[in-house]
């Protein structure tokens, strides 16, 4: 029940009134460009793997949501894409993003993209963050550049 709780309120609808909307193809431009989103973050077959891929963020996250993301990323962090720490038993150290976790392992993709499998007990150390490495954009963009953003991603919504 909780999941299709869930699922429900994550629809698109949203209240017009409350995020203001601008133009998604200068939007495209910001992610591309000023922004830096497509350093880190997919979309289609386009850009890194290291951060989510946004390329059906329009259908799964609201306005507000999408909003909230960019001027205060750590607040809409999924629990599952947090930034990991993990040290080795022979002190090697892999930062990462959390991918899928179990009782006995946890597969990430580290900062090089490569996609790892580990078994719990093999590690000497394991740090889930919950602090987002994405910057905050609330003094980066002006609030009409955010609205151009939050309507490109807006109109993500996969295949």
């Amino acid at each position: 029940v909780t999941g299709v709780i869930a699922y429900l309120r994550n629809f698109n609808a949203f209240d017009r009134t409350s995020v203001k909307l601008g133009d998604a193809a200068r939007g495209q431009a910001l992610f591309e460009g000023k922004g830096e989103c497509a350093h880190c973050h997919r979309v289609g077959a386009v850009g890194p793997r290291f951060a989510p891929d946004l390329s059906d963020v329009g259908a799964v996250r609201r306005a507000a949501q999408i909003q909230r993301s960019l001027t205060d990323p750590s607040s809409q962090m999924m629990p599952i894409n947090r930034p990991v720490r993990l040290v080795t038993r022979d002190g090697k150290v892999i930062n990462g993003r959390r991918l899928n976790e179990d009782t006995y392992t946890v597969q990430i993709i580290d900062e090089h993209e490569n996609l790892l499998s580990l078994t719990k007990a093999d590690l000497r150390e394991y740090a889930i963050s919950t602090v987002s490495p994405m910057p905050a954009y609330k003094d980066r963009l002006t609030e009409g550049e955010t609205a151009d953003l939050v309507a490109y991603l807006l109109s993500r919504k996969g295949r």
